[in-house]
């Protein structure tokens, strides 16, 4: 079976930039006539697959193998569409995530979520699997309440922005949301003070795409004076509209992984919530580009997106807008080279004008 190619056909592959050149099989545990797999890509990536006989990954076809391979809640069942990292199955009123990309440690998403299951805001995490890998535990997968009649953020947004209209009440909403959600973070975990990394964010980024070194000068000039301490707590870390569902009354925050292409310690550091509130004006930007709004659909929706939360625009938080467009450059490069470019426009945009 070729391995190689079928990973790097799959969506949840997060490396597409850098060609395969070396498949190993850690681990196989029969599943039905299938084969669940853990594999080791170039030495250095964790991929757990469900393969049949051909080598297709079959998960979101025959979910109900893997879920028997585990032990975990059968019935039912079907695979969400659309998702980019991960494998997402419903099973009778719960939902069972399944990590594709493996890193030692406890993934975000569990250890966060379990511990704020009273946030009106969030999702409860129930269950999860793990398997000792190299002498480490891995997490394999998690069991969460599913939130039922919900719709997807950024579907939901791009209705507003294909037909130009105004986002600012749902907009505000959503900041009242994670407002509430950072405030039950900071009483389930320690809150501190550091300095922001941007400096050291850009060294790492600068590196890994090659478009970022005609910025570095400038972004590192934008960062002067921005290295007193602040606030760090847990976060969620990669917020955006496609992280976020629309019930009948609120806003549920979801996908707590925090950013796929960052190390799984760097995404379990605590960060300033600024980082979140980012996350979503730069999707709102997106947002824009892609419905082909006017760009001040996005500014009047970032500004009420703002005053929901409580904050005012504030260089240090345009800090944090353009370390975040810099990543999207990178992830980008790596999983969507057509987007790029919607990055890079911000980040242009960011560096040019005064703050």
């Amino acid at each position: 079976m070729d391995l190689a190619h079928m990973l790097a056909d799959a969506r949840f592959y997060g490396a597409k930039s850098e060609p395969i050149d070396r498949v190993d099989i850690v681990s196989e545990t029969p599943a039905g006539e299938a084969r669940l797999l853990i594999l080791r890509v170039n030495g250095r990536h964790l991929y757990q697959v469900l393969v049949d006989a051909e080598g297709r990954d079959i998960l979101s076809e025959s979910p109900e193998l893997y879920l028997q391979a585990h032990g975990l809640p059968q019935g039912e069942t079907r695979a969400i569409d659309g998702e980019q990292s991960n494998t997402s199955l419903i099973v009778d009123g719960q939902m069972v995530k399944v990590f594709r990309h493996l890193e030692p440690g406890l993934n975000p998403d569990v250890e966060l979520l379990s511990q704020i299951a009273d946030c009106p805001h969030v999702a409860p995490v129930r269950h999860w699997v793990t398997a000792t890998i190299d002498d480490a535990e891995h997490t394999l997968a998690m069991v969460q309440d599913f939130v039922p009649d919900a719709d997807d953020g950024w579907r939901y947004a791009l209705g507003f922005a294909s037909l130009d209209a105004s986002f600012g009440a749902e907009a505000s909403l959503l900041g009242e949301a994670t407002r509430a959600v950072h405030e039950a973070l900071a009483g389930a975990f320690p809150v501190s003070a550091d300095a922001p990394s941007f400096r050291r964010s850009l060294d790492e980024l600068v590196g890994r795409a090659q478009v970022l070194e005609e910025f570095s000068g400038a972004a590192r000039a934008f960062y002067a004076d921005l290295d007193d301490e602040v606030d760090v707590q847990r976060v969620h870390g990669d917020l955006h509209l496609g992280q976020v569902l629309r019930t009948a009354d609120t806003y549920i925050l979801i996908d707590f992984e925090g950013e796929p292409a960052r190390p799984l310690a760097e995404r379990r550091r605590p960060d300033s919530p600024l980082r979140d509130v980012a996350g979503i004006l730069r999707s709102l930007d997106y947002a824009a580009h892609v419905a082909g709004a006017d760009p001040a659909w996005a500014d009047a929706a970032g500004a009420a997106f703002l005053e929901g939360y409580g904050i005012e625009r504030t260089p240090l938080l345009d800090a944090y807008v353009l370390d975040k467009a810099l990543y999207e450059v990178v992830y980008e490069s790596d999983n969507r080279p057509d987007w790029v470019d919607i990055p890079l426009r911000a980040v242009r945009r960011l560096l040019e004008s005064p703050q």
